[in-house]
């Protein structure tokens, strides 16, 4: 189960703050979109979305943590996350959201934006300082001006991009030197003085970038909010937003990364995952969630989750995302 614990800090710090415990989401002018360069595969990365036993954390670590963002940025950010871990060997699995990432390596000082993932990926546990902000999907594109299509997958430097100015050394600074203020605070909160200090300076980078930003794609966030119940079909989606079929998958690639047919399985697949842990029959849900039969169901875990039913329910447990209805 997930711990959670309400904190109300200063410098306008997010108040909700979620930890994974023993067990463990009308448009302006055109805009010019910025081309990537030199992406990689997001496999090179550590330290996404990570589930942990907090009792096995060492001093200095901090395990995986959720922080919901202040209302002025909620529009965008779904969340803001960190952990820290000294620890090597092992994988933990990461499964597409939908969401594009921001991560802060505090400890190298360098800042990688993150695409949307079609399959889940197994990231091997190394030594790693993140810092993060997940974006809800569909609305990256209005903070950074990069045409996502080209990120699906794969993961790009911001000093690539030329977006990040000081981002990272902003961050890492902060946290070296945190106020007097947050030291007081910090035998009160969950957090550190340091790691307080960190998310302030990234909330503050993130607004700074939102006053000249277009606001995302009202069609495209209205589409999102649809697909993300998790039961909706694409064709219905489009009549209800008013656009062809194309048209739509067309602002998806570009605003999302991915088309409106792979979010929808992502959010099911979602959906049906957090069923599945609490040992919920496999042909019952299959018909509750509009799969064509059992085979249906266990043919998309294994595509997108990159596991069978059984080892849903089986192995540790696995993050979701509550974008999709997953705490239900």
């Amino acid at each position: 189960m997930r711990e959670r614990s309400l904190v109300r800090a200063e410098h306008d710090l997010p108040v909700l703050v979620t930890v994974a415990a023993s067990t463990p989401s009308a448009r302006g002018r055109p805009r010019r979109r910025r081309a990537l360069a030199s992406p990689h595969r997001l496999t090179e990365l550590v330290g996404r979305r990570v589930p942990c036993d907090a009792r096995s954390m060492s001093a200095g670590e901090t395990p995986y943590t959720e922080i919901a963002p202040p209302a002025d940025l909620a529009p965008y950010v779904d969340r803001l996350w960190l952990r820290t871990t000294m620890r090597s060997g092992g994988t933990h699995r990461v499964l597409p959201d939908g969401c594009v990432d921001i991560l802060i390596h505090a400890d190298r000082a360098a800042a990688e934006l993150v695409g949307s993932k079609i399959c889940a990926l197994e990231i091997p546990e190394e030594p790693a300082e993140l810092v993060a902000v997940r974006f809800r999907p569909g609305t990256a594109t209005a903070i950074t001006g990069c045409a996502l299509a080209e990120l699906t997958d794969r993961s790009v430097d911001l000093a690539d991009l030329g977006i990040a100015g000081e981002l990272a050394d902003r961050v890492v600074d902060a946290g070296a030197r945190p106020d007097p203020g947050l030291l007081r605070l910090s035998a009160k909160l969950p957090l550190s003085a340091s790691a307080h200090a960190r998310l302030s300076a990234l909330i503050a980078w993130l607004r700074q970038r939102l006053t000249d930003a277009e606001p995302p794609d009202p069609l495209v966030v209205r589409a999102v909010s649809l697909l993300s119940a998790g039961d909706a079909r694409v064709d219905d989606v489009t009549d209800a937003v008013g656009v062809s079929r194309q048209y739509l998958a067309r602002a998806f690639r570009r605003e999302v990364g991915i088309t409106p047919k792979q979010l929808a399985r992502i959010a099911r697949m979602q959906r049906a995952a957090a069923v599945l842990r609490r040992g919920a029959d496999l042909a019952r849900l299959a018909a509750e969630l509009g799969y064509f039969d059992q085979s249906h169901l266990s043919h998309e875990l294994r595509e997108l989750a990159g596991i069978t039913p059984a080892a849903v329910a089986a192995e540790r447990p696995i993050a979701l995302s509550h974008l999709f209805g997953t705490a239900l």
